[in-house]
């Protein structure tokens, strides 16, 4: 089950830029649930604003209005407003939060779910909206509903699309300054471990990504190290690519996931505490 995950994973580790990595996972999330369309949302409780991208792309503009303007009769969003699991929410299958008929009674179905064809839906959460900010893939069909097989296989996927949601956070920064890996003779391999360090990464959840160990890892870092004549991550990284990069790190690297325990676990430690080792993670709607 886990082999769709590692493969999703290795596609999307060495993309260059946010764009690129959403565009490559709704691709793979197409290939892995095949759907009517795939969307991701993006809820500002804050603002309270919303942005919407579905693949491929619906004609009508108003998707994120429409979202935003259901967000409190939204089946699966007040499913995750009264669930007190700590960790981050597992993935939801609409059609086990509300029956049909209660669903074509709400304003979500009127506004949102109709008007694009939908009335079965599968969401996966991609960011813990404590801070305010939360982030989802989701699933669309009609008249076809996700199996248990395909539930199980986005708790698997999960905590590897939260992993690449905080190598590709939104907002990151601007332009991005000349890699200079080729000027110091790292190996494609060298040069990739350190990207992802950069983005705020661990070793853990490096290996995890590129199917390495993290003694692997550190391999690769200690000989990337040597070659830039420095002894530690920060130094190469404004070395390689700047100082916004270092800095990005360390916030960052503070605030993401660990816990990882290889392949077949799905352990995510969030900023408010460790969650228990096999407990399915949390997840996001749309």
């Amino acid at each position: 089950m886990m082999e769709p995950a590692a493969r999703l994973a290795a596609e999307l580790a060495g993309l260059a830029d946010r764009d690129e990595y959403l565009g490559a996972a709704s691709e793979m999330l197409m290939k892995l649930f095949p759907s009517d369309h795939v969307v991701y949302n993006i809820l500002d409780a804050r603002s309270p604003s919303a942005r919407v991208l579905s693949f491929p792309e619906y004609e009508d503009g108003n998707l994120s209005e429409a979202f935003l303007s259901v967000c409190d009769d939204h089946p699966i969003i007040l499913s995750y407003l009264g669930d007190t699991t700590p960790g981050l929410w597992a993935p939801r299958r609409l059609s086990d939060l509300v029956t049909d008929l209660a669903l074509y009674r709400t304003r979500t179905y009127r506004v949102l779910l109709r008007p694009y064809g939908v009335n079965r839906k599968l969401a996966l959460m991609t960011a813990d909206p404590s801070s305010g900010v939360g982030s989802a893939w989701g699933m669309n069909r009609f008249d076809w509903d996700y199996t248990d097989r395909e539930l199980e296989l986005a708790q698997h996927i999960q905590p590897m699309l939260r992993l690449l949601e905080a190598a590709f956070p939104a907002g990151g920064p601007g332009g991005r300054p000349r890699n200079r890996a080729e000027d110091f003779s790292l190996t494609p391999r060298e040069q990739q471990v350190l990207d992802l360090l950069g983005k705020g990464l661990s070793g853990i959840s490096i290996g995890w990504l590129l199917g390495i160990s993290p003694r692997t890892v550190a391999k690769h870092l200690e000989n990337a190290y040597a070659k830039l004549g420095c002894t530690n991550r920060l130094d190469a990284l404004r070395l390689l690519d700047g100082r916004w990069r270092a800095t990005y790190f360390c916030v960052f690297s503070s605030r993401f996931p660990r816990g990882y325990k290889g392949h077949g676990a799905a352990a995510v430690r969030a900023s408010s505490g460790a969650r228990a080792a096999g407990r399915a993670p949390r997840a996001s709607s749309t």
